[in-house]
């Protein structure tokens, strides 16, 4: 069966020489054999059939081949295909391209606080918050949040965020439809919850459901736009007290916090005087600073650091691009010769950086936040390092693999000839020269100083 597939492979201007080669008089000898259980005889079989699917495959997919513009061009947009396909459409792009559809969102910021050591941000707790609201001149209002795991009708696990009484007040909006918690037992659905896990049907406004082993009622849907942070929150409910914790382990009672400014009020100026109210009710911790971050730079900081670096790279290709097509034109290249060449080094550079930010962007968690905006341990550094290095290798291969290409058909250049010795000989050029499978011309790349005026030029056939 393996040969039989193997032999669909391979070219028909190839099949017979195949054919004669591997399965013929000898396999079926070795076949019969086998079939007879003589020693060693299954062995040989997975052998030859191991060599025949190989030559198989390289008489289909030679080098030739693979180096074709068309083959590679075509396998980087399969592979944005498969990416739009997996993602539904590049969900977490089109989500994080609309604005916040808060009121006056610029206003609104993120606390936390944290030692000025690794960027540790940490939440507050119910006292700390406390002082805040009651005290503060520079805040129109704070509220706590927090998420965490929990289980729908007993069957599915969802992620349920617990929010202050101020909480939809402080952000500015409300639901869509419905209204809003009005008891430790009810809840808010988002829009994508409420359409996928109750059907869009309005009728559910008010009927109780199971959460995390209690019946919660329904009293209100969210905006279809309305998110928070980054996690996909699927129910809103009002907070529970603060956990008692041992005094020892005080850092899991704290929660997130979220607050509105003043109108006028610079964050230098709340993040100051939130510090100094601490420490006025002698509940700041030593070393500790209190930051206030618009809630904008935390949701839009991977879309503007990830694109900020893929605009680079690409400035760098189309700059590079540019200045050799300058060159070229200065050496006696055709416009359209010379265009068509450097155009296909943009395309082969930058759809390859478009997979690959889409693909970060996509599945790569790099917009996932945590309760206080900062990133999840583990989850950040080992990605960042892979994207650059993707980055760094296919930019590297990019630049390397566009001098060995015909300048009129863009097929990679094979049948390397080398020319000389470099250092055997005094005062004689050493080189390599490579031509094009179909015959168009060649490129001659010197290894000494002698020849370099005529090294990485195309030399044309007539």
């Amino acid at each position: 069966m393996l040969l039989r597939f193997a032999e669909r492979l391979v070219p028909a201007r190839l099949r017979d020489e195949w054919r004669e080669e591997y399965t013929g008089a000898f396999f079926e000898w070795t076949l019969e054999a086998a079939e007879q259980g003589t020693p060693d005889s299954r062995f040989a079989v997975l052998g030859h059939t191991r060599r025949a699917v190989r030559s198989a495959l390289r008489a289909r997919f030679s080098a030739e081949q693979f180096g074709t513009p068309a083959f590679f061009l075509g396998a980087v947009a399969a592979l944005l295909v498969l990416i739009a396909i997996a993602s539904g459409g590049f969900q977490v792009l089109r989500h994080y391209a609309r604005p916040l559809k808060y009121r006056e969102p610029d206003r609104v910021v993120v606390l936390a606080q944290g030692p000025p050591f690794f960027g540790i941000r940490l939440g507050f707790r119910d006292r700390e918050l406390y002082e805040f609201r009651e005290r503060s001149h520079n805040l129109e209002g704070v509220a706590t949040y927090h998420w965490n795991t929990t289980v729908f009708q007993s069957a599915r696990e969802i992620t349920a965020a617990e929010v202050g009484p101020e909480f939809f007040n402080v952000l500015g909006v409300g639901p869509s439809f419905g209204r809003a918690l009005d008891g430790p037992d009810t809840f808010l659905a988002s829009y994508d919850f409420w359409k996928s896990e109750l059907g869009a049907d309005r009728a559910a406004m008010g009927r109780s459901f199971d959460i995390g082993g209690h019946p919660m009622r329904l009293t209100g849907v969210m905006p279809h736009s309305f998110s928070f942070l980054s996690a996909p929150i699927s129910v809103w409910v009002l907070a529970a007290a603060e956990p008692q914790v041992p005094a020892r382990r005080w850092w899991l009672a704290l929660r997130g916090a979220v607050a509105r400014l003043r109108p006028e009020v610079r964050r230098e100026d709340a993040e100051k005087e939130l510090r100094r109210l601490l420490a006025d009710a002698g509940i700041a911790r030593r070393n500790f600073s209190v930051q206030a971050t618009p809630v904008a730079d935390l949701v839009y900081r991977p879309a503007w650091s990830y694109g900020f670096d893929f605009a680079a790279a690409l400035s760098a290709i189309l700059g590079w691009a540019a200045f050799n097509l300058y060159r070229d034109r200065r050496r006696g290249s055709s416009w359209s010769m010379a265009r068509r060449f450097w155009a296909f080094f943009v395309a082969k550079s930058m759809l390859p950086l478009t997979a690959l930010f889409l693909f970060m962007f996509e599945f790569g968690r790099i917009t996932r936040l945590g309760v206080t905006g900062g990133i999840r341990p583990g989850t950040g550094a080992l990605n960042v390092w892979l994207y650059y290095s993707a980055i760094a290798m296919m930019l590297l291969w990019a630049f390397r693999d566009q001098p060995g290409r015909c300048r009129v058909c863009l097929n990679r250049m094979r049948q390397p000839i080398r020319i000389g010795t470099p250092g055997q000989v005094l005062l004689e050029n050493a080189g390599q020269e490579v031509m094009c499978p179909q015959g168009h011309g060649s490129i001659y790349t010197a290894d000494s100083v002698l020849g370099a005026d005529i090294s990485n030029r195309w030399m044309g056939f007539p």
